[in-house]
């Protein structure tokens, strides 16, 4: 009995080992166990980026707008900020890294990409370079 059960038991795990998926990771199981939501984006990742998403479509949009005013740019950047339950968006970073993703989007020329970089970035040094970063592929 026992010459039989050694062969299956190979066969068995010969068949259902291919089937099982390994994987390396920094972390532990221990550490990926006492921290499931590290895989899980946040609801405030997820609002931020829903965010950045829709202030660099609407930038794209903005700057090929034959009547596009500056008041009301930052009039519906305030709007959709306000969508996400968003303050102070003003003074974030991101929030001018997405608008440098729109005006790359937009597929502006260099001298209109520097004209809506200064205005939209109020000249601004930290903002026009957030810009900047944004804009680079």
């Amino acid at each position: 009995m026992t010459r039989f059960l050694m062969p299956f038991s190979l066969l068995l795990a010969a068949v259902l080992l291919p089937a099982c998926s390994f994987s390396t990771s920094s972390k532990s199981s221990s550490d990926l166990a006492s921290s499931p939501s590290s895989l899980v984006p946040s609801a405030k990742d997820k609002t931020k980026a829903g965010f950045e998403t829709d202030v660099r479509d609407y930038t794209a949009e903005f700057v090929k707008s034959p009547d596009g005013k500056l008041q009301a740019f930052r009039a519906r950047l305030g709007k959709i900020a306000d969508q996400y339950g968003l303050t102070h968006w003003d003074a974030d970073k991101s929030t001018y890294v997405a608008i440098g993703k729109g005006l790359r989007k937009a597929g502006l020329s260099q001298p209109q990409y520097e004209a809506f970089k200064a205005s939209l970035g109020d000249s601004q040094a930290w903002k026009m370079d957030a810009i900047a970063e944004g804009y680079q592929p």
